[in-house]
């Protein structure tokens, strides 16, 4: 039993440093990593499961947070930041590091672990606030709590995942029951919390998608004149071109998934529509898609019966309504205002896997992003470290590894071998 307050340890921690309490976490850190296991073998072809892609990510993510923190020094103590007249936060701990500012919460009593993140991001977004123009990866979040729930773990890793934040979790050890012994170790998430991470997005089910389908522009957008089986070069610059813009928007978004043009063979297209057209495909995650039932029954459990249902059936629709402005904004911004365009938000799962749908077609710049693009560039650079290793069993890639990863059939071959399919099809 301790025999001392938080604000005894805040003030310990403040008085001696980081530095002096963080344990040296390299070696579990680098036993962690999925590829640390052994020597790469010439029977280890790079066919990787995405889970250990995520690990792989993550675990380089915190070796350089931890870092910055071994680096860190505090500048103040119990910061009061006022809401208003009447209401006030008060921070625990503020610092600097080599690249900025970072904040610190300080939690010891296992009953207030589930407030944690919500403290520590409402510190985190005060603090950014100062300082106008500044996003979520500008402030370094570091979290000392004695994390144990399932739940809290869960957040931890979608912010350092999905969200992306700069945060870093530590939990306190007192090896003699003294607040002198203060040892911080960085919280390090086991295989189990990666997979069924994974498993939840190695789903059609998981993907939200919007077709918009659009007229050709004679001398921009076109079918070869001489051979309808091919498309001039303009006009496949100006699709990848669209897919680009299309890309960076859904970054600004914080999403995760892929777009592309299909433009389909000039017999199909006409037999299909009776006219030539272009249609940009934008996919990503939709997290209401992805909803844990044990999770989401503590809210739905206090709610009218009635009522439990659209607390996430309308927010996966409002989700569809952002990729569909999305995908109006780019063909406005990037052809002209009310330019025509048709709209359908098709089920991913059967669309991927109808010959129809997917084989006819010319497939044209297409774009992962946000976690899906961090794994599959980690995916191509694995497997030339494979052809690098051993040449005479070499896989085939590109020249420059641009090129496969802008390649809709390569991307698509990955996501398969990651168990990206649906469970109809699997």
């Amino acid at each position: 039993m301790t025999t001392f307050s938080e604000e005894d340890v805040q003030k310990h921690l403040f008085a001696v440093g980081l530095d002096a309490v963080l344990e040296d976490d390299e070696v579990r850190l680098e036993a962690a990593t999925p590829t640390s296991s052994g020597a790469l073998s010439e029977f280890d072809i790079p066919d990787f499961e995405l889970w250990k892609l995520l690990k792989e990510r993550a675990l380089e993510k915190l070796r350089y947070l931890h870092d910055l923190t071994r680096g860190g020094e505090f500048i103040g103590a119990g910061i009061n930041l006022p809401i208003d007249k009447t209401r006030h936060m008060f921070l625990d701990l503020l610092g600097t590091h080599e690249d900025g500012i970072f904040i610190l919460e300080l939690k010891i009593n296992r009953a207030a672990e589930r407030n944690a993140f919500t403290e520590l991001l409402a510190y985190s977004n005060y603090i950014s606030s100062l300082f106008p123009g500044s996003g979520e990866k500008d402030i370094f979040n570091i979290l000392v709590a004695p994390i144990e729930a399932k739940i809290a773990k869960q957040a931890y890793l979608y912010d350092l995942l999905i969200s992306d934040r700069n945060i870093v979790l530590y939990q306190p050890k007192f090896p003699d029951a003294s607040v002198q012994s203060l040892r911080l170790s960085l919280y390090i998430p086991d295989d189990e919390e990666f997979q069924n991470f994974a498993n939840c997005l190695l789903s059609h089910n998981a993907m939200a998608c919007v077709v918009a389908s659009f007229p050709d522009i004679p001398g921009w957008i076109e079918y070869d004149e001489e051979n309808r089986s091919f498309l001039p070069v303009h006009t496949c610059d100006t699709l990848r071109n669209i897919t680009s813009y299309a890309a960076q928007l859904m970054e600004k978004e914080g999403l995760h998934g892929f777009c592309f043009i299909r433009k389909r063979w000039h017999e199909i297209q006409m037999s299909l529509v009776g006219e030539e057209r272009s249609e940009l495909i934008i996919c990503a995650l939709n997290p209401f898609q992805l909803t844990d039932v044990d999770r989401t029954s503590l809210i739905t459990s206090q709610l009218k019966k009635e009522d439990r249902s659209s607390f996430s059936e309308i927010p996966k629709l409002g989700f569809d309504g952002r990729l569909l402005l999305i995908a109006e904004r780019v063909i406005n911004d990037c052809i002209e205002e009310n330019f025509p365009v048709e709209f359908e938000t098709p089920y991913w799962g059967g669309m991927v896997t109808s010959m129809i749908e997917t084989v006819f077609a010319h497939h044209l710049g297409f774009r992962l992003t946000g976690m899906l693009r961090e794994a599959y560039v980690e995916h191509l650079a694995a497997m030339r470290r494979y052809n690098a290793s051993f040449p005479e069993r070499a896989v085939d890639v590109k020249r420059l590894q641009i090129d496969d990863i802008i390649s809709w059939l390569r991307a698509w071959t990955f996501m398969e071998a990651c168990g990206f399919v649906s469970k109809e099809t699997s």
